[in-house]
């Protein structure tokens, strides 16, 4: 199963009836859940509308902000009917009269009562659209998000290719820190040893087993091995999720943070100058891993 990305663009047009064509355009950006937001051209809302919107959206996309604009454009012109406000009319025709007497009166024209805001007005027909309008709008928009579908697939086909790369960083720096870990244990053995035999020197006094023990504990916590194996399993578990494909986004960044941790405990026991410089390269890869992981959906 592929793995997408939560980042896309998608457009398509096309005709729903004699009176109406539509103009769709679908993006999608990162977000930690599905987020689907409706926008259209038309000023008054069109509830059935948003739910198709929603509807084909949800179908193809679990995760991500994802904003569709729906441009309806009228192929004729909207039908319309004229409101006259006859008692408003002859109300101002008396109220002129009463004003200017009878001569006034033979002024009142058209053009004064169309001048007067509220007595002749134009009201367009609320926008439904009817089943086969939706149906075609439907198509449309189907069209538009498979066209962002098809771009977050390509896009989190690039950002897979990029995390193997980072992982096999990973995985050479494992393969190079375990052939060392045998010459760091000889190292902190030496150097507990020198300060035995400098505490030794100093007071005869000292319990030498307790220094012993003391030093053997002090090499069992600076022990990695287990930080070792346990990034081996993070990294195998991440290859295979991968692989499996799918909705993957959160998981691989769960163990982006399991990743991390174990580095800093090694880090944390392992102080050797040389093994630092690679460990923060180890690091960079990680952070870079899951920079591109939070982009997946």
């Amino acid at each position: 199963m592929s793995i997408s990305s939560m980042t896309g663009f998608g457009r398509a047009r096309g005709v729903l009836s004699d009176r109406l064509s539509a103009a769709v355009v679908v993006r999608s950006v990162n977000h930690r859940y599905l987020d689907i937001q409706t926008r259209t051209s038309l000023r008054e809302e069109l509830p059935e509308v948003e739910a198709l919107v929603r509807r084909c959206i949800a179908a193809r996309v679990r995760r991500g902000r994802v904003v569709a604009q729906i441009n309806l454009e009228r192929t004729a012109p909207p039908e319309s009917s004229l409101v006259v406000d006859t008692d408003g009319i002859l109300k101002l025709v008396r109220t002129l009269r009463t004003l200017g007497g009878e001569a006034g009166a033979g002024g009142v024209g058209v053009a004064e009562v169309l001048g007067v805001p509220g007595l002749v007005t134009v009201q367009s027909a609320e926008t439904i659209l009817d089943r086969d309008e939706l149906d075609a709008l439907e198509t449309v928009v189907t069209r538009a998000v498979n066209s962002m579908v098809e771009a977050r697939l390509a896009e989190g086909a690039a950002l897979v290719t990029q995390i193997r790369g980072e992982l096999g960083e990973l995985d050479r720096f494992l393969d190079w820190l375990e052939p060392e870990l045998r010459g760091l244990r000889e190292r902190l053995l030496q150097r507990i040893r020198e300060r035995l035999e400098d505490l030794l020197g100093k007071d005869g006094d000292l319990d030498e087993s307790r220094l012993v023990q003391e030093a053997a504990l002090l090499a069992d916590r600076s022990d990695v091995a287990e930080e070792m194996v346990r990034l081996r399993e993070h990294l195998s578990q991440f290859r295979r999720r991968l692989e499996a494909g799918g909705v993957v986004g959160r998981a691989l960044d769960f163990l982006c943070q399991e990743i991390h941790r174990e580095l800093n405990t090694l880090g944390s026991k392992t102080r050797e100058g040389f093994v630092v410089e690679r460990l923060v390269d180890a690091k960079t890869a990680t952070e870079r891993i899951r920079e591109q992981v939070q982009n997946l959906e």
